[in-house]
Parts: C-alpha cells; structure tokens; sequence
C-alpha cells in the first residue's frame, strides 16, 4: 500500500511541475512503468533414480525460465544438494536455498542466466571430466553433462552389476522402464527384454533397448558406454 500511494504521489508532482495552461493534464502524465513478473515453477523429481534424472528436469525447466524466475527441485536423491550447486556454479545461476524435508532435499534456485540462451549457441562443449551430474548407486555410476540442449550419460557398470538385482527395488518396477539408445566403449553387457528377445552388445557396437528388459555385465570387466536417449527422452518428449 505505501509503494502504491508513493507512486500517485510521485505522479502528481510530476503533473503539476510540467502542466501548461491550456493544455491537457492526461498529457503530463508519465508513462505507466512495466512491471516485471517473475514464475515460480516446482519441479517434482522425487524418486527418480534412472535418466531422466532430477538434474535433467532442472535442466528442462531452464530452458523454459525467464530471467529472474525462481525453480523449486524437490528431489529425494543422496547427491543432489552437490549436483545443484555444481550446476548453478557452471551455468551462471543463483542457489537461493537448499533444505532438508521429510523425505526429499528442496533446492530453489534463481534464473540469473537463461538456458534457452545456452541452447542456442552455435557451437559449444561440455566435460565428461566435470559432469554437471554423478549418481552413484550400487555397482554402478553415472556421469551427465548437458550440450547443445540434450543431456548425455556416460555409464560404468561395475561386474556382477544386475538391473533386477540391484535397482528393482528403487525404481520399483519389475524391469526397466526406460528406453536407451547407446555405444558401448569396453566392457560386454547383455538384455532380456519381456518379450523374451536376447542381446549381447560390446566395445564399438550401438544398441537401441526399449522399456521392458532386465540388464547385466558379462565377464571380468566394467562395462561402459554412452547412453544417449535414456539421459533425454523425457525432455525431447516435453518438447513436442
């Protein structure tokens, strides 16, 4: 109430210093000021633990923001906390609070610079070496970096890592659910799809697996590859 009455009086003054005999009062009054409105969107990624990932929905809802937005992440992942702040450090954007709640950590960042902007350069690059993400979870981990607009996962499966034996119980569906279209680096990893169809992939071959299948290590080895559509499908969707 006082910044609005501060305001009429502001204009009045302004009126009665520059109105002219003769002439009409609407045409000494300023301008109207443009009011900024700022969104606040909430992002609920509580209990996802495979790509898309909470960072991938933060990372969604930038390209989205306008300057000056504030985005609340709600997620219930061990890292998240860290994997927040590593992104507003590298993409230019404010931390304005993180907490703890009864179940999940609220990360509330501030739009300082815009991710459509980042998006649309005509060239860049990101580091593996210095992933805006790394889960962690048993056997296994997974680096995320964001270029170009799309996320991409560099994964490491530990051997004797299984799906059914290692992430049922989090994700909590009988098979994984999750498309992934990836290219293997090292190391042998096998599917069974729900369908009963088999695969085996290794170093150099690509592979397209769609939701429905159970995964695990072969051999004495660490398998690792790229996986590409399981770090994105959920953005590239939102965006049709």
């Amino acid at each position: 109430m006082e910044i609005v009455w501060a305001m009429q009086l502001s204009e009045m003054k302004i009126m009665s210093s520059s109105f002219k005999q003769g002439a009409d009062p609407a045409d000494a009054m300023p301008p109207k000021a443009k009011v900024s409105q700022t969104a606040y969107t909430v992002v609920d990624s509580e209990g996802i633990w495979c790509p898309p990932t909470p960072m991938t929905d933060l990372f969604r809802a930038w390209r989205k923001a306008k300057l000056g937005d504030v985005i609340e992440l709600r997620a219930n992942e061990p890292e998240v906390e860290s994997d927040v702040r590593s992104w507003a450090r590298k993409s230019g954007n404010k931390v304005l609070e993180v907490s703890r709640q009864e179940g999940y950590t609220r990360a509330v960042v501030q739009i300082t610079k815009r991710g459509k902007e980042s998006a649309e350069l005509s060239a860049s690059k990101a580091s593996l070496n210095d992933p805006d993400e790394t889960k962690v979870t048993p056997k296994a981990k997974l680096q995320l970096v964001t270029v170009g607009g799309f996320t991409l996962g560099l994964r490491t499966l530990e051997p004797g890592w299984r799906w059914s034996t290692s992430m049922r119980q989090v994700a909590k569906t009988n098979t994984c659910e999750i498309r992934h279209l990836g290219y293997v680096i090292s190391g042998r990893m096998g599917f069974l799809m729900d369908d009963g169809t088999k695969l085996e992939v290794g170093p150099g071959e690509a592979f397209d697996v769609h939701p429905g299948h159970d995964t695990w290590t072969i051999g004495e080895a660490p398998a690792v590859f790229l996986d590409l559509v399981g770090a994105v499908e959920r953005e590239m969707s939102a965006e049709k």
